[in-house]
């Protein structure tokens, strides 16, 4: 029996659509149903603004008269004002649409676009009712417009860029915003009025001034990443237009009047009004979808050095003409006029400049005061405990004091560069600058511009430069502290390796072979009356393991310290050793010549010393024994200025490679070389054939506690 197919169902194009875009869909439902209420305010609006209803009634035919001089009218004013709100409307619905749409799918960009979406009709509640008369379903949307608005506009610096509350207590302001408006906006009559609420009132409006600062500051400075506080500054920058914009724009509008200054008041406040409140918008716009479409460190330098001079020439010029002019009692006196324009002229050069380095302190730190940075980072040098501490804040350091978001320390390892400390998150394109010690590459610093794009300007370049040359000097202290840690963890490696040694030569072979001793000494004893002749060979077997027993103890003597070197001192020892070789070879036909030169005296030397010597030297003529196929070997020994110089040259095939001189045998004679403090390196002979290993060992211990970090010392 045949089982039918089941019909899948169809979906229109507009129904995938609705499925897969939801949030769109959603957003566009709610425009259409929020800007068809916010027509309805428009005819109240018009009607309003042309009978001038918010000017007190004696002066509105004056200031009709004082607008028809200039050929306005109260009509202009109204279509002026509705063309305004058009173009806000227009941008914040662009802005809304373009963050659902185009932005990441989070909750938190649809958020954003409706409250952007609600701005644009957002109304004083106490007048909705007025606006709207006998429209309830057109009053409720404007209502709930306007909690989403204004609860989310003060909701958005406790969330801002990424939709988490930071700290997290901040989610109760949240709450407290959103319940606040909605009670002010639909049930007024429960808020509690009286003298000790509007009390309440205000302390609880500082106290979300401050929350706002606080969690700004703190998520700026803690919390936030570097691509999160260039969102910030982005709308840093429209608040530091618009925040002083709409103080402006109150004051204007509070001093609307018949007079020409009021008529200028008037003009002022429908122009700068509007662009108080649409800045904002586009600025979070551009922060959430095209951060990087600017460089918003210089726009927002700029900014501030205008807007603080604007202050300070306008307060200095407000002060000296009114300020004095009270005190004489002439307040239009153009001579004070004249002394308040040179006061600024005068003064504006010097407060621009200061003005302009404070700004660029805080937005670019100590670029332009190298000396600072380089002192600021000496101090954390000297401040650093130990060297695992001292390059990472060197990092940080370098970072904070030049406001960059990435910056990242690399040692010059056998196997390649290594990064051992870093701030902040590597992005694409960054800056290498190598670091140097006495002409040799010890590292790098690498750093990224404080804006993607952007290059480092010769200022930059310079400092930087410095700093690399003083963290090349701090990188190679901390190597070299790196290199005599892992030094002392191979000698103490090395010892406990020959005391194992030795335990294990000493149990396995001499105690065994002593307790056999034993145990043959009883048999002899107890057969030396019954069976003469087998006690007398159990005597002579004896006898010749004790012959063996002493050989495996002057072995083990031998390989602590050669017996030579006390009887014959280091040539005379050299001498009896390199006597063994001499005449020698590995080819039958070839007779290998060995010879030492002694150069000069040689006074008692420290026990460390002629044993690293005398094991550099033997160890390097076995090797030329063995490998070099040289058909003599010349060790010349010689002491200058309490430095023993030892050299161990052949006329061999010589070195195929650098790398033949990283073996077991050449590491030994490194390792040995560099417990005292000397060196050792392997080349080829002087002649430019064969092999050469030259050696370098103090005499003496050297001062100046070498064992200890310190940090001060360069």
């Amino acid at each position: 029996m045949a089982i039918p197919a089941v019909q899948q169902p169809s979906f229109s194009r507009l129904q995938t659509w609705l499925v897969t875009n939801w949030p769109a869909a959603v957003w566009i439902l709610a425009a259409v149903i929020i800007n068809i209420a916010g027509a309805k305010l428009v005819p109240e609006f018009i009607r309003q603004t042309i009978a001038l209803e918010d000017i007190p009634e004696r002066d509105r035919a004056e200031l009709r008269r004082a607008l028809s001089i200039l050929h306005l009218s109260p009509e202009h004013l109204a279509w002026f004002q509705v063309f305004t709100e058009l173009v806000g409307t227009i941008v914040n619905m662009a802005i809304g649409w373009l963050l659902v749409r185009r932005a990441m799918r989070t909750g938190f960009a649809c958020y954003l676009a409706f409250v952007l979406l609600a701005l644009t009709n957002a109304e004083y509640p106490p007048s909705i009712a007025e606006l709207l008369p006998g429209q309830p379903i057109a009053q409720t949307i404007i209502r709930l417009t306007t909690v989403i608005a204004i609860g989310g506009f003060f909701t958005l610096p406790f969330v801002f860029p990424d939709g988490r509350f930071v700290p997290r207590w901040t989610v109760l302001w949240g709450i407290y915003n959103h319940v606040g408006v909605f009670l002010f906006a639909f049930a007024p009559s429960l808020l509690p009025e009286g003298q000790p609420w509007i009390a309440v009132e205000a302390v609880t409006t500082l106290l979300t001034i401050v929350s706002i600062v606080y969690a700004v500051v703190y998520r700026y400075r803690i919390v936030s990443t570097p691509e999160q506080r260039r969102q910030t500054r982005w709308v840093m920058f429209g608040l530091v237009i618009a925040v002083p914009g709409f103080f402006l724009g109150d004051a204007m509008m509070r001093n609307i009047s018949a007079s020409p200054l009021g008529v200028a008041c008037l003009l002022g406040f429908l122009l700068i009004m509007p662009v108080a409140f649409t800045l904002p918008p586009v600025t979070l716009g551009i922060a959430i979808l095209h951060q990087r479409l600017f460089d918003i460190d210089v726009i927002l330098n700029r900014t501030l050095v205008w807007l603080v001079m604007t202050i300070i020439v306008t307060g200095t010029y407000i002060g000296v003409v009114v300020g004095i002019g009270s005190l004489l009692g002439s307040v239009g006196n153009l001579l004070l006029s004249l002394l308040a324009t040179g006061v600024v002229a005068v003064g504006f050069q010097p407060f621009s400049l200061r003005v302009q380095r404070l700004i660029t302190r805080l937005l670019f730190g100590g670029r332009d005061d190298p000396y600072a940075v380089l002192a600021r980072l000496g101090h954390h040098i000297e401040d650093s405990l130990n060297a695992s501490d001292l390059l990472p804040q060197i990092v940080r350091t370098t970072a904070e004091a030049l406001r960059l978001p990435y910056v990242a320390l690399f040692l010059e390892q056998a196997s390649g560069p290594e990064l051992v400390a870093l701030s902040g998150v590597a992005p694409q394109s960054t800056v290498r600058l190598p670091l140097t010690y006495q002409g040799r590459t010890v590292g790098a610093l690498e750093v990224a511009t404080r804006t993607p794009g952007e290059i480092f300007n010769p200022a930059d370049r310079r400092l930087l430069e410095d700093l690399a040359r003083q963290i090349g000097v701090a990188a190679r202290t901390v190597s070299l502290a790196t290199e005599l840690q892992q030094s002392r963890e191979q000698i103490v490696t090395s010892r406990e390796e020959e005391r194992r040694r030795l335990r294990r030569d000493l149990h396995d072979g001499l105690g065994a072979q002593l307790a056999g001793l034993i145990m043959q000494a009883g048999t002899a004893r107890r057969s030396i009356r019954t069976d003469p002749d087998a006690a007398e060979q159990t005597l002579l077997d004896l006898r010749e393991e004790l012959r063996s027993a002493v050989v495996d103890v002057r072995r083990l003597v031998l390989g602590l310290r050669p017996p030579a070197l006390d009887e014959l001192g280091l040539i005379g020892a050299l001498r009896a050793r390199l006597e063994r070789w001499d005449g020698g070879g590995t080819d039958a036909d070839t007779a290998l010549r060995v010879l030492l030169r002694a150069e000069g005296s040689f006074p008692p030397l420290r026990a460390a010393t002629e044993v690293a010597a005398f094991r550099i030297a033997e160890e390097a003529v076995t090797n030329a024994v063995k490998h070099s196929r040289a058909s003599s070997v010349t060790v010349t020994v010689w002491l200058r200025d309490d430095i023993l110089h030892i050299t161990v040259a052949d006329d061999g095939i010589g070195l195929a490679s650098p790398s033949d001189g990283t073996g077991m045998g050449f590491q030994s004679m490194r390792e040995r070389a560099t417990e005292l403090g000397g060196t050792c390196i392997v080349t080829v002979g002087s002649d430019g054939h064969g092999t050469m290993v030259k050696a370098t060992l103090p005499t003496a211990p050297r001062d100046g506690g070498h064992n200890s970090w310190n940090p001060s010392a360069f």
